[in-house]
């Protein structure tokens, strides 16, 4: 069932595209009271309804999506989401994060993508139940954009995934080596020349996307430190795969690999094999 907002569909006096009514968004906002579900997809919105972070709905919540408006800003009051577990906000004009965002300590799934995001807030950093944040699409270009310590703290210990492709990143921070849950790191689409020897740390992670960068190589000791990686893919950077086999632990990486695509394979899932090894001729 679809959360987008109804208002633009099939009535005589509203086009598709179109603001919602402010009749529509109030219903909207009373039957998310009842179902823990406030779907405003589309809705031409400019800010979020007051109504919705009401202490009596907001408690109520448990998922929100606001993708595809033209928001700027998130209000402070967001921060009464405190049983919210996805909160979708892909698609808008984002440009930063209120300190509140770190009181939504049941949030699960956070999507931020295609913004304006030109870094993130310290609070990031109490979420810990947060398994999936999405921040692909937004202007995050240096290591700056993140604080000190933005990915230790709780969130150290239950982030799963993170994508930040497509941001112009010419740098990640060294606090990302905290991230010792971490299984998923997007950083494709970027302008990347090296990445920094903590990642070594990252001894959960198995897929490394970081095609379509500048990486020459990668530093000695991170595939070492990777204990789990079984999918790296490096496609579109100057980077030669005689000088990749040559570094610390690739022999045990390449036998991870094997064994990932042998399961696949081997459970019928597996649609296009691609045997160039991690995307390098």
């Amino acid at each position: 069932r679809s959360m987008g907002c109804a208002c633009a569909k099939g009535t005589a006096v509203q086009e598709p595209g179109l603001a919602a009514s402010s009749d529509v968004i109030s219903k909207k906002v009373a039957q998310a009271k009842a179902v823990g579900v406030l779907g405003l997809r589309e809705c031409g919105l400019k800010q979020i309804p007051p109504s919705a972070v009401a202490p009596e709905v907001a408690s109520a919540l448990r998922t929100v999506d606001l993708t595809g408006n033209t928001l700027k800003l998130l209000p402070e009051g967001v921060g009464a989401f405190t049983s919210l577990q996805n909160f979708t906000c892909g698609q808008n004009k984002l440009t930063e994060l209120p300190s509140t965002i770190g009181q939504l300590v049941s949030l699960q799934k956070f999507v931020l993508s295609e913004n304006q995001l030109r870094s993130l807030p310290m609070e990031l950093s109490r979420l810990g139940k947060l398994k999936l944040l999405q921040l692909d699409g937004n202007c995050l270009t240096t290591a700056a954009a993140f604080p000190a310590g933005v990915f230790g703290g709780a969130l150290s210990d239950s982030l799963e995934e993170l994508d930040l492709s497509k941001n112009q990143l010419q740098e990640l921070p060294a606090s990302m080596g905290n991230l010792k849950q971490l299984q998923r790191l997007n950083i494709s689409n970027n302008r990347l020349t090296n990445l920094p020897i903590e990642l070594s740390q990252l001894s959960s992670l198995q897929k490394l996307d970081a095609s379509d960068n500048s990486l020459t190589t990668l530093p000695d000791g991170v595939l070492q430190g990777m204990t789990s990686l079984s999918d790296l893919w490096l496609k579109g950077n100057p980077m030669q795969r005689l000088q990749l086999q040559e570094l610390p632990g690739f022999d045990k990486f390449l036998e991870r690999r094997r064994a990932r695509l042998d399961a696949k394979i081997e459970a019928n899932v597996v649609g296009r094999v691609d045997l160039a090894v991690c995307g390098l001729d």
